[in-house]
């Protein structure tokens, strides 16, 4: 068992909220992202979006496999704060067609075909390989996903790099990959909470990448898994015990124990988000 030591990213679009409300301590002016797990099959981060990230899409496995060297992109989200009015783009409003689909990226209309989702504190949007999406201004998440950085922008509001140019965009590969139907928001797996005295354990999601479960604790939770598990603390404060260590985490701080690490006690006042394969 050992808590985690992230990676952190400096995107444009980033913010400072990770650094002054859940503890991440760097000398880089903002951090859009917090890698908490990077080293297993899953990459868990936390994200805080300032202003809008690009408009993109991930190519699925076999896609990814004859094209890229790697693994395609299958996430979900879970909204941790957000502004009044903040929203997302997720999937399209209707049907539409590949040459539709180029044409308004061309055009500058692609917004316009986007299904923009309101979001709130405690949502979950699980985002299959193929489905267009962007996160939008003003919202802080935790992501789980397969562990893949493949990423084809479609649009990126007019945006430059550091240096001035626009940042590249991948229309051909999108366009290869891009399922052009709204996707459902349903996500794979969620299940029915189970609650006692001490928690209140809700299965946000289960698919062939990932489990991801939200424990709220008033107690202690025990819980025994085969394979790996990552806990990240998302409120509050929580011990984790396993094996006969104890590590003590707060907002923002997350632990990893690997395969085969025996029964984990989790005992505090929060929430925490376990996830493992």
């Amino acid at each position: 068992m050992r808590k985690s030591t992230p990676i952190f990213k400096d995107y444009i679009w980033g913010g400072t909220r990770l650094k002054t409300e859940y503890g991440k301590q760097t000398e880089l002016p903002r951090v859009a992202e917090s890698w908490e797990l990077y080293d297993a099959s899953i990459l868990i981060k936390l994200i805080d979006a300032r202003e809008n990230l690009s408009v993109q899409v991930h190519p699925g496995d076999e896609y990814a496999r004859a094209n890229e060297n790697g693994v395609g992109k299958t996430e979900m989200w879970v909204i941790l704060d957000c502004e009044p009015g903040a929203f997302l783009y997720f999937g399209f409003n209707r049907e539409l067609t590949r040459e539709e689909l180029r044409e308004r990226i061309e055009n500058d209309t692609l917004t316009e075909v986007l299904r923009a989702l309101p979001v709130r504190c405690g949502d979950v949007v699980f985002i299959p390989a193929g489905t267009v999406h962007a996160i939008g201004a003003g919202i802080v998440l935790a992501e789980v996903q397969q562990n893949s950085n493949t990423t084809y922008r479609l649009y990126d509001f007019g945006r430059t790099d550091a240096d001035g140019n626009p940042r590249p965009l991948h229309i051909r590969q999108a366009l290869d990959v891009a399922r052009l139907e709204p996707t459902p928001l349903s996500a794979p797996g969620r299940g029915e909470a189970r609650e006692t005295p001490d928690f209140r354990e809700e299965r946000l999601a289960a698919c062939e990448y990932f489990t991801v479960d939200r424990v709220t604790l008033s107690g202690t939770y025990r819980r025994t898994a085969e394979g790996f598990l990552s806990v990240l603390c998302c409120e509050g404060d929580c011990t984790v015990e396993c094996g006969g260590e104890t590590l003590c985490i707060t907002k923002g701080d997350s632990v990893f124990l690997p395969a085969g690490s025996g029964e984990m006690t989790l005992s505090g006042m929060g929430w925490v988000l376990v996830s493992g394969e």
